[in-house]
């Protein structure tokens, strides 16, 4: 019908600006890389049906197109059984009849990093460009939510539109199915909902959907059928005339007999004209009829239409925890380093080690692998990638940093030429307490003379922790190990099993090794950057450096400049903000409860039981006294019931001891309170947290997500038309805060992604962070928060249980004023990037001091420093903090030639201006910038 017209159920107007209706059937299939079956396995199928695609598109007239899940992933994986399929495969992409790509792996959004997901963008389009091209297409069919920067992420690797299933709340009712995404800079893609989801046409002409699986016989009279039955319950949606039909679902083959389904289609609905075709096709027909479009801003996180799964955000923990490590390694510590060792230093860049680990973590991050919702032989899988991405960074940086500092001179007796090399690959400079375990070849030094110097010649605050002297051991190379707690457990390992080859003996200094845990304050360190510190043997009474800061240790109790912290023997504490003068009690109260639920959802018993940490008696003793370092411990036993009972309804009257212990640690130049928990889970079935009572009154919490820090309303939708009611928790990354203006509190962590915040009767919020969820199976459908239907197959998965020894780290910053004031990005960043040091010698050591690049507001984050994926130019990513314009300078190490503003595919946009070593950018609200830099002289 010419003319608009009102929909009957979600008031839509239709602007109908032809008369005659157009759909595009886009045939697809949806290929969960591995979920209910191993990667294997699926691989397996994904041969059989990549080759019937590949025929069929050479030889049907009728089957003009098929996109292969918008996954360039896809692509190797079927070329790495069948590589003489390369050419066909390109030619087909080449003539527009297959898409692949944009994304490499399609991810979930919320337990991935914002740089990860550049990332993923980046390298599906570097593969599917090397078979013909990537389709400009936001595909995202199965993602559980949306975050609030999609809209941007999309529109700056050239993709203007966003089709999508999950994420909708009540907007939807006003929205429809096609409307206009904003993102919270302002840009702006066309979204379109795949009403009823993206199997709403898969095996068309077949009773059941998984018969496409099979030979069962189509009847083309059925496909009418359910095609009449798809656009009556889409139309009241849908604005214009130009419909999509996506025909295909989870590892799907293509649509068999399909010419006959077009032909009985177009008999039965003669004012309809049927395409077989692709998504930019659709998209642009659709756009070209100029409709006006509602508009929706913010993230996409409701489950009105389609589950959510909330609960994939603390399901198999340890797998968030893992992954948060890669992350951190790759685009926090190995990147930055690397684009240091080589712009400021010469050393070649690992481009090949570096997109190796990329690749190989991005393979954890589709939706049914980093969730957490598969069998558990597919998790146990992802364990050696992991491994994989950490090791190569590792041993690549152990690499790095010898050619700052080598473990070794070119002659022996220069070997007592000691030093320490410190690098920060943040873009800010920081002061941390570094700890390490230095090794002394015979003779070992006289301790009491031991000090430490930095490039100046001046004295550091340095203490010697204890010292050793030990039996040499065959190949542990203690000199090049990043991290000082790693060479401490190596020592402690060693000297359990092998008691009578270690030994403080002074005696033995003449023949053994002497190792010496030192502890540096490495103050000012520079940007992206190294400095050394030499370690000498002087005269014993050579003056310390002054200092009027204090760090106080007691039996139960912290204290520096910044805050007072009393432990008790329940493992939570208090934190009096000294600056302020506000106290904070009970914070980490441990809080267990029953879970019924799966890997995808959280779900309470009819008759449900809380257990708490409070009141338990434990005991509190000191295990780190120092001037720069303190740490108290509280350990004691959580007696929480075995399990839930067989018939599900409540928690069973068995109860298990799990052993606890709460490490909370101060240093001296940090208002953060670390907090390290062991937890030893003995029982199933259930969900433990660490709730801190914050006392600060507030509606929203503050968290931060993907190049934006969302603001969430404490107050949730009824839900009470949902297919799935809000659950009340939340996704973050780095942190979760609330403040009042005056006051506020931050929870930092590594890897612990769900957050929930509620209210007290007086008006108090607390913060409850999850730290673990015990479940049994991948899915169920008996439970209520999830309206008792299934999300999956109904497998057991005894590893979701999490049982064993599981450990967490998280943080506490007590703060005045906003959490910008406060720089609580920057801390956060801070507690999840280590610096990373290595012992070496003075010889053909390469001095410190000059930082790569460094960033000088706290209203802007940088995300990103590495080498451009192409030319010898440097790559530098931040975005706006803030809803304002916001200039930031960055200062470079080296003389700048010339500068460009580039898109997320690092393609230039434009000159920037530039002075010598720095620059100024003016970045609009919430703007994701991303710069190149060429130092020297490179191609264009």
């Amino acid at each position: 019908r010419p003319g608009p017209h009102r929909a009957s159920r979600r008031g839509v107007v239709s602007s109908r600006s032809v008369d005659r209706r157009e759909a595009y059937v886009v045939s697809h299939t949806h290929w969960d890389r591995e979920w209910y079956c191993t990667f294997h396995e699926f691989r397996t199928d994904l041969v059989y049906v990549v080759r019937e695609v590949l025929d069929r598109l050479e030889g049907e007239t009728a089957f003009r197109h098929f996109l292969l899940d918008g996954q360039a992933i896809i692509v190797e994986d079927y070329l790495t059984i069948h590589p003489e399929d390369t050419a066909r495969l390109r030619q087909l992409v080449e003539r527009g009849k297959l898409a692949i790509g944009p994304w490499y792996v399609l991810p979930d959004e919320f337990l991935v990093s914002g740089e990860a997901t550049v990332r993923n963008l980046l390298v599906g389009h570097a593969v599917g460009n090397a078979f013909g091209g990537v389709q400009k297409v936001g595909y995202l069919p199965d993602s559980f939510g949306h975050i609030a920067q999609m809209p941007q992420i999309l529109r700056q690797v050239g993709i203007d539109s966003f089709v999508y299933t999950r994420g909708n709340g009540d907007e939807i009712e006003h929205l429809g199915y096609q409307y206009t995404w904003v993102g919270p800079d302002g840009s702006e893609v066309l979204a379109i909902n795949q009403c009823g989801g993206y199997c709403k046409a898969g095996g068309l002409g077949l009773e059941q959907g998984w018969y496409a699986q099979t030979q069962r016989r189509v009847d083309p009279t059925l496909a009418v059928s359910q095609v009449r039955a798809f656009f009556e319950q889409v139309a009241p949606g849908t604005s214009g005339n130009v419909y999509l039909i996506s025909n295909g679902c989870d590892h799907y083959p293509p649509q068999r007999e399909l010419g006959a389904i077009l032909e009985a289609l177009r008999e039965a609905f003669p004012d309809t004209g049927f395409r077989h075709s692709s998504l930019s096709a659709y998209l642009e027909r659709f756009k070209s009829q100029s409709l006006p479009l509602g508009r929706h801003a913010g993230e996409l996180i409701g489950g009105k239409d389609q589950f959510i799964l909330q609960g994939v955000w603390s399901a198999r923990m340890y797998l968030k925890q893992q992954n948060e490590r890669g992350q951190t390694m790759l685009a926090g510590v190995l990147e930055p380093m690397s684009a240091y060792t080589h712009f400021m230093h010469g050393r070649p860049y690992p481009t090949g080690l570096v997109d190796y680990a990329w690749k190989l973590l991005l393979q954890n991050h589709p939706h049914d692998s980093i969730c957490g919702c598969s069998i558990d032989s597919v998790h146990r899988e992802m364990l050696p990638r992991f491994a994989g991405v950490l090791e190569t960074a590792d041993r690549e940086l152990r690499r790095q940093m010898a050619s700052l500092a080598p473990a070794f001179a070119r002659e022996a007796a220069d070997d007592r030429e000691m030093l320490v090399c410190v690098a920060n690959p943040l873009a800010s400079r920081r002061s941390e307490v570094v700890e390490r375990l230095l090794v002394f070849d015979p003779p070992g030094p006289d301790i009491d003379r031991l000090r430490v110097i930095d490039a100046s010649g001046r004295p550091v605050e340095h203490e010697v922790v204890d010292c050793w002297f030990v039996q040499r051991f065959w190949d542990v190379d203690y000199r090049t190990e990043l991290f000082g707690e790693t060479q401490a457990d190596i020592v402690a390992a060693y000297a359990a099993q092998f008691p009578e080859r270690i030994s403080r003996d002074a005696t033995r200094r003449e023949t053994a090794d002497c190792f010496v845990m030192l502890r540096v304050l490495a103050n000012d360190l520079p940007p992206v950057g190294h400095a050394i510190y030499r370690i000498v043997e002087t005269t014993t009474g050579q003056t310390e450096p002054e200092t009027t800061r204090t760090l106080a240790v007691g039996e139960d109790t912290l204290e520096n400049d910044f805050v007072k912290v009393r432990l008790h023997g329940d493992g939570t504490f208090d934190v009096l903000d000294k600056r302020s003068g506000r106290r904070y009690e009970r914070l980490n109260r441990l809080t267990d409860r029953e879970d019924i639920g799966d890997e995808y959802d959280y779900a309470p018993a009819p008759t449900s039981t809380t257990v708490t940490s409070h009141g338990i008696e434990g005991q509190v003793q000191t295990v780190r006294r120092s001037r720069l370092v303190g740490s108290i411990e509280a350990r004691f036993s959580f007696r929480i019931p075995d399990s839930i009972t067989p018939d599900r309804e409540r928690r069973t009257t068995e109860q298990t001891d799990c052993a606890v212990r709460v490490r909370v640690t101060l240093a001296l130049e940090s208002p953060v309170v670390e907090v390290e928990l062991e937890f030893d889970n003995r029982a199933k079935d259930h969900r433990l947290r660490a709730e801190f009572p914050t006392g600060v009154i507030a509606d929203h919490v503050v968290s931060e997500g993907h190049f934006y820090v969302n603001q969430r309303s404490i107050a949730q939708p009824s839900g009470a038309t949902w297919v799935q009611p809000p659950a009340g928790t939340s996704p973050q990354q780095g942190f979760s805060l609330v403040e009042d203006g005056e006051h506020g509190l931050a929870i930092l962590n590594r890897g612990l992604p769900e957050i929930e915040a509620t209210t007290e009767a007086d008006g108090g919020v607390v913060l409850a962070l999850t730290l673990l969820r015990s479940v049994g199976w991948l899915s169920r459908d008996d439970f209520d928060t999830r309206r008792r239907r299934s999300a999956g197959p109904m497998l057991p998965t005894p590893d979701a249980q999490c049982l064993g020894e599981h450990r967490f780290h998280y943080a506490v910053v007590p703060f005045e004023g906003s959490y910008l004031e406060a720089g609580i990005t920057e801390l956060s960043q801070r507690f999840r990037t280590p610096v990373i040091a290595v012992q070496g010698v003075a010889d053909q050591h390469m001095p410190g001091g000059a930082g790569l690049v460094e960033q000088a507001s706290g209203n802007t984050c940088v995300t990103a420093v590495k080498k451009h994926a192409k030319r010898d130019t440097l790559v530098v990513r931040l975005y706006n903090l803030t809803a304002e314009p916001v200039v930031e300078t960055l200062t470079f190490g080296r003389q700048v030639k010339a500068s460009w503003r580039v898109n997320l595919l690092e393609e230039r946009q434009g000159t920037l201006e530039v002075r010598e070593r720095s620059m100024d950018l003016t970045l609009t609200p919430h703007e994701i910038l991303t710069i190149e830099v060429a130092f020297g002289k490179e191609e264009a």
